[in-house]
């Protein structure tokens, strides 16, 4: 069983620690040099596709490995805790993800005979050119033009902060075919290789981290595509194939955050106990088992939800709020443990050659790119109010909510989750009338509170692992949730008026307190895992 992930099978297991030892063996010790220089290393690069990773999700008839969503997810979140290398990582799940399933998902037969085995082998490197300049969030008002000619289209433009820019070869492009008007409609998606005339590689971007990956803008001058490079049917390219693609990388790509965390803890815990002050391991104060405990609850509860979101994919969902919810979630809590690692870690964290400073500037990204966290919020709040009975995404509260002696195992009031049940169908009952921002943010803040619950509460009943038992589930749960509750508040301040049970639901939140036992016996359960 992989160290610090209870939630895997045997199998599942084996697989998350050989990338682990991989990433840990190759990519680690190189990391802090090549950051630090600024060095995109292609011998690594032959070192990834070597080791088969490089063509993960990409069916075996084309050299790939068949890897389910899932087991990308798996990849990608060992690849970052065995090498603390956020931005190899990022290149490295960019190219299999936004850069190579769009073809997987949308590719005809000769596209994907022609580019899937080059991108499965490493040979080629891939990328996604959505962004430009002027279109960030509004991603659908790009600019760049493709005007159809003789056999192909001609496409002029640019694409800012493009990830393996410098040093792909082959990319995703979106540009407009239709109306001259900014949105959604009319957009299509070309397969673009860096060779072609008219492609240039316009500057490469010096960032605040993820160093070790080349990020780029892109130039396309009057730059022929032939017309058996238009991916997916004329018109498709944003509502189609955009975002059936960042529902993966919502969801896959995030998964990195979450091995970042683990490579955190583990870090946090054996320094909290070799660094003594006042004559003892800062390990031994309260203040420092908070943040080590908090850390453990952060990582596992973004792992579950995005479990959950890879298995659904895996069974051929669509999921705008869940990946979404993933990507919020994910990415908010981590540059909290990233800043309480580096608080940890005192003057040492501040330096270098700890390595989680890197960790602390890599997070970063995760809040902006593929959609910032307002943006998530939109979606989640957007897909949310259409739901016609959303009480599916629940169904773990509303199990709970009748197991009268497992809620007071948790200590909490016999009506805590029903109540919070009638609130959420209260609040989806009248969203269409909350016309603000901040009550939609609100909502959205709440709603994933309560996919965070419901998804943690469906690992209680599963069969205990060797050291993750039901008991110190049901403790964890115990203190996640006023440590959630404390990061909402405000949100759930704000829309207590527009549902009496809200309102019930947070006097009883109020009542629920960070017990500092708790938090001591938790701090003893991980010492014990070192």
């Amino acid at each position: 069983m992989a160290k610090w992930n209870p939630f895997l099978t045997e199998e599942d297991s084996d697989f998350y620690n050989s990338v682990f030892e991989f990433s840990k063996d190759k990519i680690f010790p190189s990391a802090e040099h090549r950051d630090e220089k600024e060095i995109w290393d292609p011998e690594i690069w032959k070192q990834i596709a070597k080791a088969g990773l490089t063509g993960l999700p990409i069916p075996s008839q084309y050299g790939g490995q068949d890897a389910t969503c899932f087991q990308c997810c798996l990849a990608t979140e060992a690849f970052a805790s065995g090498s603390i290398d956020g931005g190899l990582g990022l290149s490295w799940s960019a190219h299999m993800i936004i850069g190579s399933m769009p073809i997987v998902l949308q590719g005809n037969e000769s596209q994907k005979e022609k580019y899937l085995p080059k991108l499965a082998s490493g040979e080629w490197i891939a990328g996604l050119a959505l962004t430009e300049a002027s279109s960030g969030s509004d991603a659908a008002s790009l600019l760049t033009k493709a005007e159809e000619v003789d056999d192909g289209y001609i496409l002029n433009g640019s694409k800012m902060y493009i990830t393996n820019g410098p040093v792909g070869q082959l990319f995703i492009v979106m540009a407009r075919t239709g109306t001259k008007s900014r949105g959604p409609m009319g957009i299509s998606a070309f397969l673009v290789e860096s060779t072609y005339p008219g492609f240039k590689v316009s500057k490469v971007l010096r960032k605040l981290g993820h160093h070790t990956s080349t990020t780029a803008e892109l130039v396309f001058e009057d730059m022929f595509v032939p017309k058996e490079n238009l991916l997916g049917p004329l018109g498709s390219g944003f509502l189609r194939i955009g975002k059936a693609t960042l529902e993966w990388e919502r969801t896959v790509l995030i998964a990195g955050v979450v091995g970042a965390m683990e490579y955190a803890l583990e870090a946090c815990l054996y320094y909290s106990n070799q660094r003594e002050q006042f004559g003892k391991p800062i390990a031994k104060f309260y203040a420092i088992q908070e943040k080590i405990v908090k850390l453990w609850l952060y990582m596992n509860s973004a792992r579950l939800l995005i479990y959950k979101a890879a298995k659904e994919k895996d069974k051929g969902a669509s999921l705008p709020l869940m990946s979404s919810v993933c990507k919020l979630y994910a990415s908010e809590v981590s540059e909290i443990a990233a800043n309480d690692t580096i608080q940890i870690f005192g003057g040492y964290g501040f330096m270098r050659e700890y390595q989680v400073e890197r960790f602390y500037r890599d997070i970063k990204l995760a809040t902006i790119g593929g959609g910032t966290s307002e943006i998530q919020r939109s979606i989640i709040f957007s897909a949310f109010s259409s739901e016609k009975d959303p009480t599916y995404l629940f169904s773990n509260l509303n199990e709970i909510a009748k197991n009268e002696s497992l809620i007071d195992e948790m200590n909490l009031d016999i009506n805590y989750f029903s109540y919070f049940l009638d609130a959420l169908n209260e609040l989806h009952f009248k969203s269409k009338s909350l016309k603000h921002n901040s009550l939609e943010f609100a909502l959205t803040d709440i709603l994933t509170f309560a996919l965070v619950l419901d998804t943690y509460l469906a690992c209680v009943g599963n069969k205990d692992t060797k050291w993750y038992s039901s008991e110190q589930k049901i403790l964890d749960i115990q203190m996640l949730i006023p440590i959630l509750f404390a990061k909402y508040l405000h949100s759930f301040q704000n829309l207590q008026s527009y549902s009496s049970k809200l309102a019930e639901f947070n006097q009883l939140s109020m009542q629920c307190k960070l017990d500092y036992h708790a938090v001591e016996r938790s701090f003893e359960f991980l010492e014990s895992r070192i």
